[in-house]
Parts: C-alpha cells; structure tokens; sequence
C-alpha cells in the first residue's frame, strides 16, 4: 500500500514539474510578443508600472481584456502573458528597456 502511494505521489509530481516547466519556457519567450501587442495601443510604461505590484490573477484578467479589446495575442497565450509579466521584477524585461 504505501508503494502504491509512493507510486502515485511521485507520478504526480513528475507530471506538475512538466506542466511547470512547459509553462516557464512558453513564458520566457513572450517577452517580444506582448512588447509589440501591448504597444501597439499604449506605451509600455503602464505596464512597467504595474510589473512586481499586480498579482497572477490581475495580470490575467488585465491580458483577457486587452485580448477582447483587441490585442493581437491568441488565447492559448494568455496564461503565457500571464506567467510572464507576474514574473518580471519591477523594471525588468523587454517591455521596460
């Protein structure tokens, strides 16, 4: 019994370290992508000034708007956004250079 769990425990976990780093490398590569979606209707600045203060779920719910406002991002790349910019240090990342 207590393989068993071993067992599963452990193929759970190897399956959410994937899920995770698959996310992180979609994540590290959209650093372009929303400089030249976001800018397309703003400055970056805004986001700059957002970067380290809003949470996972803001900046998910900041992403889905400016996607239905018009933002040339695809749905399957809004948690990519999202990870991304709740990632970044305030002033970091493409989006502030």
């Amino acid at each position: 019994m207590k393989t068993t769990r071993m067992h599963y425990i452990t193929a759970v976990f190897a399956c959410l370290s994937f899920f995770l780093f698959a996310a992180m490398a979609g994540a590290a590569d959209m650093g372009p992508t929303l400089k030249k979606a976001c800018t397309a209707c703003h400055s970056a600045k805004r986001i700059c000034l957002n970067l380290g203060v809003k949470s996972p779920g803001a900046w998910k719910g900041t992403v889905s708007k400016m996607v239905a406002k018009g933002a040339k991002l695809d749905a399957g790349q809004i948690d990519a956004a999202t990870g991304y910019l709740a990632g970044l240090a305030p002033g970091s990342g493409p989006l502030c250079k």
